[in-house]
């Protein structure tokens, strides 16, 4: 039995896994989906903590105290999107329980980096403009989708079924996850394994050209950047090959 930990994205919350991860457990697997601080079923930390404290240190954080509440060991740790940076920080705290990492349609900083830096080469100009003007703002957060339209048009979910799921389970974004920057330089951690899923229509393949090019195995998906919303069986199928023996 092999244990995943399945990381969300930006804005979603561990209840985006409600279609993958039935079909891990389902494999005979133990499956983790924890929603990070101020988002999903944990929005209403978000409330009662001050902005300033709820950053990419914390979620960082968040994972790595689950892997050691739990004693997890040998953990595929999965990231979607943002989670890519909170995959890379947990894993320069940890890496002597992770079995590997993968990024799905995650980002891949370098040390110093922040999620901010990753963004004009997936999401374009636009949408990094108005990223850094709420971090020049020091807005708190940055608002979750409001309609049907925005999710399709941002996440190329096109299901009506599946947007009503989302829609009231959307969280606003803390903005420092954005701009504060990964600090990477453990050495133990370098060894980790890592691998990363491309989906076709979400503008990662610099990303994906990257990980290749730093031999990381690359695996491809024809959907949008939800695959664990609109293709969760050729996902499971995926992460299923990197249980460990």
């Amino acid at each position: 039995m092999a244990t995943f930990v399945l990381v969300h994205g930006a804005w979603h919350g561990g209840w985006s896994w409600w279609k993958t991860a039935p079909l891990l457990r389902e494999a005979g697997h133990r499956v983790l989906a924890p929603s990070l601080t101020g988002l999903g079923e944990r929005q209403h930390l978000a409330g009662l903590m001050p902005p300033a404290v709820i950053n990419l240190d914390l979620h960082i954080r968040d994972v790595v105290s689950l892997l050691h509440a739990e004693d997890l060991e040998e953990v595929v740790l999965v990231g979607h999107a943002y989670a890519g940076m909170v995959i890379t920080g947990a894993a320069e705290l940890a890496p002597e329980r992770i079995a590997s990492l993968v990024y799905v349609n995650g980002v891949a900083p370098s040390d110093g980096e922040a999620m901010v830096d990753q963004l004009e080469a997936v999401r374009g100009p636009e949408f990094v403009s108005r990223i850094r003007g709420f971090i020049a703002e020091s807005a708190p957060f940055m608002p979750a989708p409001t309609s049907a339209e925005e999710i399709a048009l941002r996440w190329s979910i096109t299901e009506t079924s599946d947007q009503d799921f989302m829609l009231p389970r959307l969280s606003p974004q803390p903005t420092l996850t954005f701009s504060q920057p990964v600090r990477m330089g453990n050495p133990d951690a370098v060894g980790v394994r890592r691998e990363f899923i491309l989906c076709t229509e979400s503008g990662f393949e610099p990303v994906a050209e990257r990980a290749s090019a730093s031999g990381w195995g690359v695996h491809h998906i024809d959907t949008g950047h939800d695959p664990m919303v609109t293709t969760p069986r050729e996902l499971a199928d995926i992460l299923l090959a990197f249980a460990p023996s």
